[in-house]
């Protein structure tokens, strides 16, 4: 657990350092804003394909290796990237920048795809719980990042910040290695023919649900990265006072994570879905706002938009991957690396191609119709998540309600195929004779109405029931108790009138209303 909190903390902090320096030191090569842009989108976009084959081949390259290879491969890259501001031309800077990110967003998928494959691996009791401490540390990597990489640009100039994590991450590299290597021993290297693919998971209904969820939770990460700042620039902010926003959103996404984990686990994680859609509507309206909610754009209504949008933001990611795992399962996918490594390329995959429709559509729809009808794409997506696990949810409690009607009827099928309607000892309501009496040997016998039974009675009640009933051919009630599967009302038997021994009628009144009474007890 150890391992894995450092590792996604410093990963975050190597992919979101470079965002404060890097586009200045861009433009001073001669590179224009989509040039540098694309260095930030093709990293995003790699990580979306390249996600699934990773996931696809992770049995057979092994989790730890695959763990311990990709964070290496990202902090190599991030240290090479340090040097690039060594090149003048500006193509061949963007170039090489592009092809450095490419590689780094492959090892960086790698390293993530298996990271969450351990989760699933070594803690099956709690995924929901250390998925989210696992994207606490990230988070807070991310938030992190961008100020330790500007102290750091400050400090030794352009190459320190890449150089100071790159190592970090190497280092983490190794001891991953080391702690990996005892902890997980045997791994299996299973055949890729055969195994349950992509397109088969997105057929369960649950796992599509949770990939539309982290999808829509990862467009309004992007969208407000490209677009907010921009946004923010009529209140004549500072650098420092505008990143106080994006920690602010960061934080609480953060924060809360480990709380919505728990709460996955121990309910059904559609269910914080749910609730995390329904934040995220709310504080992505009011981050605008959208100009039909009759509000005006402010500071402190901005600042509590994005606090309550990082919250639903943390509950549906962190849930969503509880829910995917538990569908494949469910739908007998085996429990095991394959099924794991599956659910973990889906969910960076889908991540990953919210990131990079985020900030693209964002630009476009920033300059056609300016932020805050904007705002209505990522709403857009978070409410139909919500709807459609609000339909989710009803139809799982319809069914459910439908599953223990048909469960009882079955229960009174068995009782009227066991009883029948000739026993002399009560049956089911409607199919013992009406109350009768007749005299048989000199008695007089009174058959009482019988009950509506429901469950079958256990054998200590018709102990009790029965235990004052004297049996014996002397006693003045006679006969023998029914059977203790099926109990209507006793038919106690008297002797006849004037017979000897016979009770008054007074007695016969009291006994018969306590026998009745003990019935309604029991």
């Amino acid at each position: 657990m150890m391992t894995l909190g450092m590792t996604h903390f410093c990963n975050g902090m190597c992919v979101s350092l470079q965002a404060p320096f890097y586009p200045a030191e861009a433009e001073k090569k001669g590179a224009t804003a989509s040039e540098y842009g694309l260095v930030f989108g093709i990293f995003e976009l790699t990580v979306f394909l390249v996600s699934p084959v990773i996931g696809r081949y992770l049995p057979q390259l092994g989790v730890n290796r695959a763990f311990s290879l990709g964070i290496s491969t990202t902090g190599t890259m991030c240290i090479l990237f340090g040097f690039l501001n060594f090149i003048e031309g500006p193509r061949e800077f963007i170039g090489l920048s592009i092809a450095v990110r490419i590689v780094e967003a492959v090892g960086n998928s790698a390293f993530l795809t298996s990271s969450f494959c351990l989760v699933a691996q070594r803690f099956q009791g709690s995924i929901a719980t250390v998925f989210s401490l696992v994207e606490m540390s990230f988070g807070l990597g991310m938030i992190l990042g961008p100020t330790v990489g500007g102290a750091l640009f400050q400090a030794g100039g352009y190459i320190l910040p890449f150089l100071v994590l790159g190592c970090i991450l190497l280092i983490q590299a190794f001891l991953s290695t080391l702690s990996l290597g005892m902890t997980i021993t045997t791994e299996q290297s299973l055949p890729v023919r055969g195994r349950p693919g992509i397109l088969k998971a997105l057929t369960v209904p649950s796992v599509l649900l949770a990939v539309l969820a982290v999808f829509a939770a990862s467009i309004s990460i992007g969208f407000l990265q490209a677009t907010l700042e921009r946004h923010l620039a009529q209140f004549d902010l500072s650098p420092v006072n505008i990143g106080i926003f994006f920690m602010v959103y960061g934080a609480s996404y953060a924060v809360l994570s480990p709380v919505w984990g728990w709460m996955a686990d121990k309910l059904y994680p559609g269910f914080v879905i749910l609730v995390g859609s329904m934040f995220l509507c709310v504080g992505l309206s009011l981050v605008g706002p959208l100009p039909c909610t009759g509000l005006l754009p402010s500071y402190n209504i901005i600042m509590g938009a994005l606090v309550v949008a990082g919250v639903g933001l943390g509950a549906q990611l962190v849930s969503a991957f509880a829910l995917a795992q538990r569908g494949t399962v469910s739908y007998n996918f085996p429990d095991d690396v394959t099924t794991y490594s599956l659910v973990s390329s889906l969910w960076t995959s889908a991540f990953a191609l919210g990131a990079f429709v985020g900030p693209t559509t964002a630009g476009v729809l920033y300059d056609r119709v300016g932020f805050e009808w904007s705002t209505l794409f990522m709403v857009g997506w978070n409410v139909l998540v919500f709807v459609l696990m609000l339909i989710t949810l009803l139809a799982k409690l319809a069914a459910s309600i439908l599953s223990r009607r048909r469960t009882k009827n079955k229960q009174y099928s068995r009782l009227r195929e066991g009883s029948g309607c000739s026993s002399g000892y009560g049956s089911i309501k409607g199919c013992s004779p009406p109350p009768r009496r007749n005299t048989e040997n000199g008695l007089f016998r009174e058959i009482f109405p019988p009950a509506e039974v429901s469950p079958l009675v256990t054998r200590e009640i018709h102990e009790r029931l029965f235990e004052d009933i004297d049996t014996s051919e002397s006693g003045i009630v006679s006969g023998n108790p029914p059977p203790p599967a099926v109990v209507g009302r006793a038919q106690p038997i008297w002797p006849a009138e004037g017979g000897r021994d016979t009770p008054s009628r007074h007695v016969v009144a009291e006994m018969r209303q306590s026998q009745e009474s003990r019935y309604q007890t029991l």
